[in-house]
């Protein structure tokens, strides 16, 4: 079972390397688009839905019950309205690192609403197995796991830019606007709610820099980082056992 949770500088590219890695190793994919998509077609409230099987076939399926246990166990502890159901969670996960570093959505949701529902869900993830989290803290809420393997993508400003240029039809200074956006808002929310330095590497198992390094050699690395980890997780347990 892989667990892999992937975050980078914009432009470094995290989703272009997970989708990589999660069609080499034959994991499932999980990104912020992933999550809003599964929130809006759940489109139920909590107090609506049956007991569902975890033991489900359909990676759709079991999404949707990763999202829903969030709402069901949110909505015990009082963090989210169960009436607002499967749309207060899509305006949680749909919320921009800015948004959630600054409480820029009011009267919707609040700082302990936003982690406790982004612990539930990437937590039942992991706990599911054999998948690749896109950013949202990923490293962070599954420090303690012995078994996910945390990587961080790093690369220089012009590379960066290039890429961006291309992804958001922008000219190269507002593409360097929007990196230098992107990585400070990143960076207020990762001090915010965890109190780190997102670009601290001992928050990581592996830093890769995709400046020189193609997409695939990045994939490569990751690929013999779950590997060696995975190696070391069984022989840890075995003396333990």
């Amino acid at each position: 079972m892989s667990v892999i949770t992937l975050s980078s500088q914009h432009g470094a590219g995290a989703r272009d390397v997970g989708r990589l890695v999660a069609d080499r190793l034959m994991l499932q994919y999980v990104d912020q688009t992933v999550l809003v998509d599964a929130a809006r077609e759940l489109g139920v409230t909590v107090s609506s839905v049956a007991e569902r099987d975890e033991r489900t076939d359909s990676w759709r399926q079991r999404l949707g019950h990763f999202l829903q246990r969030a709402l069901e166990r949110s909505a015990a502890g009082g963090q989210v309205d169960p009436m607002l159901g499967a749309a207060n969670l899509e305006v949680m996960l749909a919320q921009t690192y800015q948004e959630m570093a600054e409480g820029d959505v009011p009267g919707v949701v609040d700082d302990r609403s936003i982690l406790e529902a982004m612990g539930h869900i990437i937590e039942d993830l992991a706990t599911g197995g054999d998948v690749v989290i896109i950013g949202r803290g990923g490293q962070m809420i599954l420090q303690d796991r012995s078994d996910a393997v945390h990587v961080q993508l790093v690369a220089d400003v012009k590379i960066r830019a290039q890429r961006v240029m291309g992804w958001e039809s922008l000219d190269e200074e507002g593409a360097v606007e929007r990196m230098r956006s992107f990585d400070r808002s990143r960076a207020a929310f990762h001090k915010k709610f965890w109190k780190v330095d997102v670009w601290d590497p001992r928050l990581y198992d592996l830093v890769i820099n995709t400046t020189a390094l193609d997409y695939s050699a990045a994939a490569d690395l990751i690929e013999q980082a779950v590997g060696l980890k995975a190696g070391l997780v069984t022989a840890t347990s075995s003396v333990e056992g």
